[in-house]
């Protein structure tokens, strides 16, 4: 480590880690902490970390970035924090620094799929038809049982454990409404992953936006650069950032956008936040974000106008971190499904914990994420619930492994779909 290396400074405003009096009412909340015990690896160990290496006593190498990045990020934390720090801000910034020290290679991989897989749909859209077949001809299961699983397969076994079920893709409609008296035009956001992995999820959200006599528009748009950003890759962030604020400013530069993935919309909320310091571009930024609602947020403002149908099923529900502890959505999700007659809802211990998942951290810290699972996975045994129902596609995809891997008899489902079922005008079968 030379000396240059430890002189380097990893917040530009230092006076967010004076904010954290070491008190420990974070530790609770913190699902790494939780699952290791360890101090460093605890919400006030990362910021004793980065304040040595802010003084210069530490420089960025393997052990702290290790530190630092088995962080999930899910901002438990700083629900839980009585001094107001904003740990936000200081693993973004943090993370920024740390990006620059990764392996040349693998960040190289990295930066590729961030600026050109995710944001290119027609791509990912192929990604998804290749994925299906996989499926479809048993090469996911033949893989997995395998004695080839055991080798160079190693990695494509344990992945694809986080794989749902890849149904056929269906375009979003351009433009979708119902006859008569209308309430609003909204914009559409579809998502990258959530749209491939979940379209129908998004179809079933448009549904629902016309149920409730909304006009319903899905402009061009690209990927959210949430994933991006976590990793530390700002300028790749803030180009898919100004990208989408063009495309949402035109034809529509007033109306609400309506968001099905909790981590998009948190990343979408954050705009004016990461182009703050842009003159050209902050206030549209700002504009921009203040249009942003979770489909949650959104359907709750407006009421249905037909009678639910009886679904007569026991249902669980996990609050994803980037609604619940970013986005500061908690009742949202409960309160919609309330009205829904026969439907009980039980509670789940430790609901607005972490799964996980975070983005990718379940493919780069299979063992810790598997530590923070299977306490979410027992707390989902105890309910003995036919459901799930959460509002994150990394939330869906982590569950769901866990569940399979304990052999719940358990369905992991989005909020739209459960309440699609319900409000829907045919009979139609429970979601799937």
């Amino acid at each position: 480590m030379t000396n240059q290396d430890k002189k380097s400074i990893p917040l530009k405003n230092p006076d967010l880690l004076s904010a954290c009096i070491h008190c420990g009412l974070c530790l609770p909340a913190c699902p790494t902490y939780l699952a290791t015990g360890r101090e460093t690896e605890s919400p006030r160990g990362r910021i004793q970390l980065i304040n040595l290496w802010q003084q210069g006593e530490l420089g960025p190498d393997e052990r702290l970035s290790e530190h630092i990045n088995s962080c999930l990020g899910c901002m438990g934390c700083q629900t839980a924090c009585p001094s107001g720090v904003q740990y936000e801000k200081i693993l973004f910034e943090t993370k920024t620094q740390l990006a620059k020290q990764q392996n040349p290679t693998v960040r190289k991989l990295l930066r590729y799929i961030f600026r050109n897989v995710l944001p290119n749909y027609s791509k990912l859209r192929q990604i998804g038809k290749l994925l299906r077949l996989w499926q479809s001809i048993q090469l996911d299961k033949l893989t997995s049982k395998s004695i080839l699983a055991q080798s160079f397969l190693k990695n494509i076994a344990k992945w694809q454990e986080f794989l749902p079920e890849i149904k056929k893709y269906q375009p979003l409609p351009k433009l979708s409404w119902q006859a008569g008296e209308k309430n609003q035009q909204v914009e559409f956001f579809g998502g990258c992953v959530m749209d491939i992995f979940y379209n129908h999820v998004n179809h079933a959200s448009i549904r629902l936006l016309t149920k409730q006599k909304h006009i319903v528009r899905v402009p061009p748009q690209t990927c959210c650069g949430a994933l991006a950003a976590h990793a530390g890759e700002v300028d790749i962030a803030t180009d898919l950032a100004k990208r989408n604020i063009e495309f949402f400013e035109q034809n529509g530069a007033n109306n609400p956008i309506i968001v099905t993935s909790a981590g998009c919309g948190a990343m979408l909320k954050s705009y004016g936040e990461l182009l703050s310091h842009d003159t050209e571009w902050h206030e549209r930024a700002e504009n921009f974000s203040k249009r942003i609602f979770d489909i949650s947020e959104y359907l709750k403002k407006f009421p249905f106008t037909c009678t639910p149908k009886v679904l007569n099923i026991k249902v669980a529900y996990h609050a994803a971190c980037h609604l619940a502890h970013v986005q500061k959505i908690l009742n949202d999700p409960i309160d919609l499904l309330k009205p829904i007659a026969g439907l009980t809802l039980i509670e789940l211990k430790e609901a607005e914990h972490c799964c996980g998942s975070a983005g990718i951290f379940n493919l780069t810290h299979d063992e810790l994420s598997s530590q923070v699972l299977a306490r979410k996975i027992n707390y989902i045994a105890e309910t003995k619930a036919d459901y799930v129902v959460t509002t994150n596609p990394g939330c869906m995809l982590q569950i769901k492994a866990g569940i399979d891997k304990q052999g719940l008899n358990t369905q992991v489902v989005h909020l739209a779909e459960i309440l699609d079922e319900a409000y829907n005008d045919d009979e139609g079968q429970k979601p799937s």
